[in-house]
């Protein structure tokens, strides 16, 4: 029998290689995304599984409360954990509040008696690193910042308008979200502001 070449018995090593590593990937065990291959990978998560908890109290103290109405409303996450799909009414508004970190604040454009639905409540290591996106009033229109590694899911902003003396919520509107920019880094998008607003964009994980 002929033995074989030394170039032939590499290519016959190379093949069970290629062979090895395809069974791999249709396992599963072997993820095709470049950045994960490299060590890379953004670790925010697009999506959440979790149950929703309690409505307004977050596992180990805290949770969310209103900070302000006027012709709009502020809340604020108390807790340690972060809050994720918010149901909110003020009034007769409803919205939901894609993501609120510990200690951070949002709007609705609504005022009334609010009512929160059922929370996920989420430690704060399961969002791989997730900071909150903020929008800045500037000359023109907003700037929007984001330090995530990935781009997430705009759902619009809530505009309040406060008077220049008082700093009362005199008036509450929504932007569309190609208004809203949730991607990384800094971007200004145009938008014609009145005077003394603030922006509060919603940014989501993904598709929910």
């Amino acid at each position: 029998m002929p033995r074989l070449g030394k170039d032939r018995i590499l290519a016959v090593l190379a093949a069970v290689v290629v062979l090895g590593l395809l069974v791999f990937i249709g396992r599963g065990r072997v993820s095709l995304d470049t950045n994960e291959l490299l060590g890379t990978a953004c670790a925010i998560p697009s999506r959440i599984t979790a149950v929703p908890g309690a409505a307004d109290a977050a596992p180990g103290g805290g949770g969310l409360r209103v900070v302000e109405q006027g012709a709009g409303t502020v809340l604020e996450n108390t807790s340690a954990q972060f809050a994720y799909r918010i149901p909110v009414a003020a009034g007769s508004t409803h919205a939901e509040v894609p993501l609120l970190a510990p200690g951070q604040r949002t709007a609705v454009a609504g005022a009334g008696p609010v009512t929160f639905g059922p929370v996920v409540w989420l430690a704060p290591e399961s969002l791989g690193g997730y900071t909150p996106i903020t929008a800045t009033p500037v000359p023109g229109g907003i700037r929007y910042t984001s330090a995530n590694c990935r781009a997430l899911t705009s759902r619009g902003a809530v505009v309040l308008q406060r008077g220049g003396n008082t700093g009362r919520i005199l008036r509450s509107d929504e932007l569309p979200p190609a208004s809203v920019s949730c991607a990384p880094g800094e971007k200004v998008l145009p938008v014609t502001l009145p005077p003394h607003s603030e922006v509060y964009p919603y940014c989501a994980l993904g598709a929910e």
